[in-house]
């Protein structure tokens, strides 16, 4: 009964885990605190903020989020950083590469990535594809330095995350928990922010290539985007991705999923599905997400959202952390032969102190018994003087001690638990009293027994005195033997002394 109570207290942990995305921008900071529950993912709580672009400001608003907006403290928070934090790039990879690159081995990667190898913090972002027979994979890397300055804002919030991310990356998970048509055939994302537009190729759900486009704006989160020239190099940029992906023209059936501001998204979306002829489909973040009636249904929170889905959902074997990756890079690397000789030497030493602290505790020991010995000795001659041998003086002081309290026991007491002879006579002499006619003649005390002998005037006399005989503490009446001659009652009376109550 404990362990399935224990169990189903795992379940309700697990069934209402929850998870805070904030997605930190150039120009803006949106959270979103989902919460895994038995009827689903639900959107608790969502916020939106614009912001100036000193961290100051962004700390400020990320330490609201707890102490203000009510966004809970024990959630795990995911993070993703400004696009422009994150390059991307479509590297070719032997039998082993991609795994070298997961382990940090980025010594390859100089080539592809303006950021000095050792510098590089870098990630896999799609399974191995192969064409021709070449091997490839995306990654997306960052350097140490740029990482360092972005986490900056969170450190002063004191806010801990659990995994950093890019944009685009979360926003794929949202589209695939809102959209599932997404996860089948070919599509497109197109992700866009004041200062850069993103697209990521997708085919199955699984994304091939990311590519950064600079845009045509001041990066003010209210300047104006112009649509024309956005939808000419967004139809180019397509049908170069594809072409460089899968080295053919983009599909007639290709969908592109657009996650942009309300009014950019206005005017872009005509003007690229009839550019491009493809069918463009805005990202509705709540399309088969719930939420709580607080969230309005058009906040921008598509990368904020599916930063809690990579969290919540199950079943992603390798996720994209750059968080882990980071803390990989600025650790400092352990030189195992050197640390294990250093503990080895350490243990030897420990060892070697602990031995000879045995020895010293032994020997000092051995004096304190050999001193206790002879205080012994002293103590034995003072107490017992007149004795000359000395063999054992701990075990002839207890011969002498039980001597002397069998001595004690004769002159004081009759037994452990007897009332001494004194303490009997003075019980008796209370309790006989002189104008019934009593008179003692003989009180003998033995080793547990007493006996009375005396005379009285009359039977009467003897039996009052019997009863009360009876009630005395710490003597029992044994036996009572009355007699009448020469005209007074003779009697003799057995009491027994064993502390007993009497009878």
């Amino acid at each position: 009964m404990r362990y399935g109570f224990a169990w189903m207290l795992d379940k309700v942990e697990v069934m209402h885990k929850r998870c805070i995305g904030i997605d930190i921008g150039r120009v803006h900071v949106c959270a979103a605190q989902v919460a895994r529950t038995a009827e689903g993912l639900r959107l608790e709580k969502a916020f939106v903020m614009q912001t100036q672009s000193s961290a100051g400001s962004v700390a400020t608003i990320l330490r609201s989020l707890t102490d203000t907006h009510g966004f809970d403290r024990r959630a795990k928070v995911a993070i993703a950083l400004p696009q422009q934090v994150f390059f991307f790039a479509d590297i070719e990879v032997d039998a082993g590469g991609a795994e070298r690159i997961r382990a940090l081995d980025t010594a390859g990667l100089k080539d592809y990535f303006p950021i000095p190898a050792e510098d590089i913090v870098a990630q896999v972002c799609s399974p191995l594809r192969r064409k021709g027979g070449k091997a490839s994979v995306l990654v997306a890397a960052s350097s140490r330095e740029q990482l360092r300055e972005e986490l900056r804002p969170l450190s002063e919030s004191r806010i801990k995350p659990a995994r950093i991310d890019t944009p685009i990356t979360a926003a794929h998970a949202t589209i695939l928990m809102n959209h599932p048509e997404a996860a089948t055939g070919p599509a497109i994302i197109l992700y866009v922010d004041p200062s850069t537009l993103s697209l990521a190729a997708m085919h199955n759900g699984n994304i091939g290539l990311i590519r950064n486009i600079p845009m045509f704006s001041s990066g003010e989160p209210d300047a104006e985007i112009p649509a024309p020239q956005t939808v000419d190099i967004v139809a180019q940029e397509i049908e170069i991705t594809w072409r460089r992906l899968f080295g053919s023209n983009p599909d007639p059936d290709l969908r592109i999923f657009v996650i942009a501001p309300r009014q950019t998204l206005a005017s872009l979306a005509p003007g690229l599905q009839g550019k491009t002829g493809s069918q463009v489909i805005p990202v509705d973040p709540f399309a088969r997400m719930g939420r709580s009636e607080e969230v309005g249904a058009d906040l921008p929170l598509c990368v904020a959202e599916g930063l809690t889905l990579r969290v919540l959902q199950p079943g992603q074997a390798k996720p994209l952390d750059f968080l882990a990756a980071y803390q990989a890079r600025t650790r400092p690397k352990v030189r195992i032969k050197k640390e294990l000789t250093a503990c080895a030497a350490l243990a030897a030493a420990a060892i070697v102190a602990w031995v000879a602290g045995l020895f010293l505790q032994l020997s000092s020991l051995e004096s304190s018994y050999g001193q206790l010995k002879r205080q012994a000795q002293e103590v034995f001659r003072q107490a017992v003087p007149e004795e000359e041998n000395i063999v054992d003086p701990v075990a002839q002081l207890q011969q002498r001690l039980d001597a002397l309290r069998k001595e004690g026991k004769a002159l004081t007491g009759l037994s452990p638990g007897c009332p001494s002879p004194l303490e009997i006579l003075y019980v008796l002499s209370q309790n006989t009293p002189a104008t019934l006619g009593l008179k003692l003649q003989e009180v003998l005390i033995a080793a547990d027994s007493v006996r009375i002998t005396g005379t009285c005037d009359r039977f009467a006399t003897f039996s009052e005195w019997q009863h009360q005989l009876e009630t005395l503490p710490g003597l029992r009446l044994k036996d009572a033997r009355p007699t009448a001659r020469t005209g007074k009652v003779e009697f003799t009376i057995h009491l027994s002394a064993d502390g007993s109550q009497a009878s």
